[in-house]
């Protein structure tokens, strides 16, 4: 069970959401909290009625959905400062995912009815929602082309390197990071087993470093080079 604890500072605001106007940042700062939630955690459920949206403080997430005959894949994972899931806001339908806890998390959490409110008058708030859903369009069109036209390999590299440069956006370290190879095999559309092999002959080549719930990257041109031949 989450954990409520107080109001957000303007300063978390700004880095979720930009520079609105005072105003707009003061009604922000009446409908959000913070809410912790443990590792392993659920923070919403697949098809539940969508009743907020999220912003990470601090931690990661991730979104996984099951498919009709039982397959998982990870929708996306989300990080500092992101906000994730926010197409119920926009459609009104119910969520696409389960949302998970990959570590303990510190969220923003604001009933999305009192969000649509404060968005209605301010039209620069519903940008960056929709902003954030048209670049999650982009990322999804990436990842269908790269699972119809790419390796395994050139799969689990381009993601590695994804995953690095959204970290460094974060002002995190950009070659350590922290995903399970079942995670990495949900992103790159692979069976654990075919991932877990490809890691495996990575870390032979010296490109990096596995560890317990952590892959440490070694060589980044060398992976950039198995993306781009």
């Amino acid at each position: 069970m989450a954990s409520v604890l107080n109001r957000p500072t303007t300063h978390l605001l700004i880095k979720a959401f930009g520079h609105l106007s005072p105003l707009t940042l003061a009604q922000l700062q009446e409908i959000f909290f913070e809410r912790r939630y443990r590792a392993g955690e659920a923070i919403f459920l697949q098809g539940d009625a969508a009743k907020s949206i999220y912003v990470v403080v601090e931690g990661r997430v991730k979104i996984d959905r099951v498919t009709p005959d039982g397959n998982h894949c990870i929708l996306c994972m989300r990080g500092q400062n992101e906000t994730f899931c926010p197409v119920p806001l926009l459609d009104q339908g119910r969520q696409l995912g389960t949302a998970w806890a990959l570590t303990d998390v510190t969220l923003l959490s604001a009933d999305i009815n009192e969000f649509r409110r404060v968005a209605a008058e301010c039209p620069q708030l519903l940008a960056v929602v929709q902003h954030g859903c048209l670049l999650e369009v982009r990322r999804l069109l990436g990842r269908m082309e790269m699972y119809a036209f790419r390796s395994v390999r050139e799969r689990v590299a381009s993601m590695l390197l994804e995953e690095s440069r959204r970290r460094g956006f974060m002002d995190k370290p950009a070659n350590e990071l922290r995903m399970t190879q079942q995670d990495l095999a949900g992103l790159v559309g692979a069976s654990r087993e075919s991932v877990s092999r490809t890691l495996s002959k990575m870390e032979q080549e010296g490109i990096l470093q596995t560890k317990r719930g952590r892959i440490i990257i070694l060589d980044r041109e060398k992976l950039r080079a198995i993306v781009a031949p």
